[in-house]
């Protein structure tokens, strides 16, 4: 029976993708490779699920994936990244992201492991009005997509090095919602169950997305393939507007709908001063730096069209996936 190796794994999406594969029993071995130890119930639920201290920014010793037996009939679930943005000094996306790419397909040839998954994202299209699919020409605008799209060259190079032996698959996803997330859907809950959202400038404003669910869903199942490369959105067919997904987190949650919109020059401008009276308090107002104001106004229109009709079935719709998120948390916010 094959092995697993998931890099990043003790991650918000890893966490996941590691909850699917212990349930579905398709391994009989899964190795956590991360520099965070992962939580308890993640060893202590499986008795074939085991940790190894590793930082993929640095060689990763092969030994203790050769003692628990991986090689050929690994796959790799690359997950390992730093993505936020703003919130790292550029050059550290380029240093985790690309060297990470570079140490984790060395631990293939070194395992000689045929197979890999990688989560890369939307952003190396950039933020732009038009439609962009699998065959528009990447443009990245900030060092978070152009540090994923130079690990995908990473990954790539090493497909062709071997390429009627292995297998590549490159999954763009667009913002992951669901439990554990603590970033974009989470903010955005917060504001709105607080009464605090407005519309930054516009209501149309589409936003590519995807239920953190479907994202694991869509690793394992894209694991089975022939040799080659594959590419694929992983968001909804037609990305929703930001009006769409606050009025879904509304109706679906305990928060409130947004009661008005601002002007952009003007929240921009407000933002800039939230963030001088936080840097004069010694304080940081999470979610309100001018950065993140700016991306909310500027679209990432991704079509998820060639995904759809790939055989792999998107189980959560917007609506059911934020229903899904807050009953997983209780009812009690989305956390």
């Amino acid at each position: 029976m094959s092995k697993a190796i998931i890099t990043g794994g003790s991650g918000f999406v890893a966490s996941h993708l590691l909850d699917l594969l212990v349930k579905e029993g398709n391994y009989s071995k899964i190795i956590i490779l991360d520099i965070v130890e992962p939580q308890e119930r993640f060893i202590k639920n499986s008795n074939n699920t085991y940790y190894v201290n590793s930082d993929v920014r640095k060689p990763i010793d092969p030994e203790p994936f050769k003692a628990l037996g991986c090689g050929e009939d690994t796959v790799i679930y690359n997950l390992a990244a730093i993505c936020r943005i703003p919130g790292f000094p550029d050059v550290d996306y380029y240093h985790t992201n690309v060297f990470g790419a570079e140490n984790v397909c060395k631990l293939a040839e070194e395992l000689g492991i045929q197979n890999i998954v990688f989560t890369s994202s939307v952003s190396p299209y950039g933020a732009s009005e038009e439609e962009k699919n699998e065959d528009s020409i990447p443009e990245p605008k900030d060092p978070y997509g152009g540090s994923k799209l130079s690990a995908e060259f990473i990954h790539k190079g090493w497909q062709k090095s071997e390429p009627k032996k292995r297998m590549l698959t490159i999954l763009r996803p667009g913002i992951i919602y669901g439990k554990g997330e603590q970033a974009n859907f989470t903010r955005l809950y917060e504001s709105l169950k607080k009464g605090f959202f407005v519309y930054p400038g516009r209501k149309d404003t589409r936003k590519a997305c995807v239920y953190v669910k479907d994202v694991a869903r869509a690793c394992l199942y894209f694991s089975d393939k022939q040799s080659g490369i594959y590419l694929y959105n992983t968001v909804y067919k037609e990305a929703p507007t930001i009006e769409e997904i606050c009025i879904t987190v509304a109706n679906e949650t305990d928060a409130k709908k947004p009661f008005m919109l601002i002007p952009g020059p003007i929240l921009i401008f407000l933002a800039y001063c939230i963030l001088l009276l936080g840097k004069l308090i010694g304080k940081e107002f999470t979610g309100i730096h001018p950065d993140r104001v700016k991306k909310v106004m500027i679209s990432t229109n991704i079509s998820g069209e060639k995904i759809s009709t790939s055989g792999f079935k998107i189980s959560y719709s917007l609506k059911d996936g934020i229903k899904d998120w807050y009953e997983e948390c209780n009812k009690k916010g989305l956390f």
